[in-house]
């Protein structure tokens, strides 16, 4: 997203308003372009795919994708591969593993005043 866009949006989310991201199956877009149109979307914009986190099983942290690594420290993003692949070698679905190489993140780590997931959380 471009910096003057990024600018405008953060605008718009301090002062209440708010985005609705979906993944949807391909042959709905249009139904839900429509749904979001008529619920008073002012901005609706489709990403053919969205981009996971490894393409298949993830051999370090480099093969992570970008957008993934820009949110993660390097510890984080070594925390991040193994739930992953634990969970991608289990059940050969990206989403699943994702989704679990998230929670983990989520509760080992805290986010910075970046957004970036770095500061480790502290055990009590």
């Amino acid at each position: 997203m471009p910096e003057d866009k990024a600018a405008i949006n953060q605008t718009r989310l301090e002062a209440g308003e708010f985005f609705v991201m979906a993944e949807v199956p391909g042959d709905r877009i249009g139904e839900f372009q429509l749904l979001l149109k008529n619920a008073g979307g002012e901005e609706i914009h489709t990403i053919e795919k969205m981009a996971r986190s490894c393409s298949r099983q993830c051999n370090s942290p480099t093969d992570l994708s970008f957008e993934v690594r820009a949110h993660l420290s390097d510890e984080a993003q070594s925390t991040f591969v193994e739930p992953y692949n634990a969970v991608f070698k289990e059940k050969s679905d990206e989403i699943a593993a994702e989704q679990a190489a998230w929670e983990t993140i989520h509760q080992q780590y805290d986010q910075d005043e970046n957004g970036v997931w770095s500061k480790a959380k502290v055990k009590a």
